[in-house]
């Protein structure tokens, strides 16, 4: 299994920031529990796991991309 990319991806959806920005614990922890909810989802409709890692990189970079919008917004 690719633990990093599940690792990266709950902090993502976490909330911290990839251009430096800082995090919460209890973000990263909402995140790992959203992102375990997905994976599971994905195991149980039975994906397999080729797809899975295409599925996970997707959610990654659309969290990307709302927080790159959120920070120009503010700015």
């Amino acid at each position: 299994m690719c633990y990093e990319l599940d690792a990266i991806a709950a902090v993502i959806i976490g909330g911290t920031l990839l251009s430096g920005g800082r995090g919460t614990i209890i973000g990263s922890i909402l995140g790992l529990l959203i992102f375990t909810v997905i994976t599971n989802l994905f195991i149980l409709n039975g994906l397999n796991t080729a797809d899975q890692l295409v599925a996970k990189g997707a959610i990654i970079v659309v969290a990307v991309l709302l927080q790159r919008r959120s920070l120009k917004t503010h700015t």
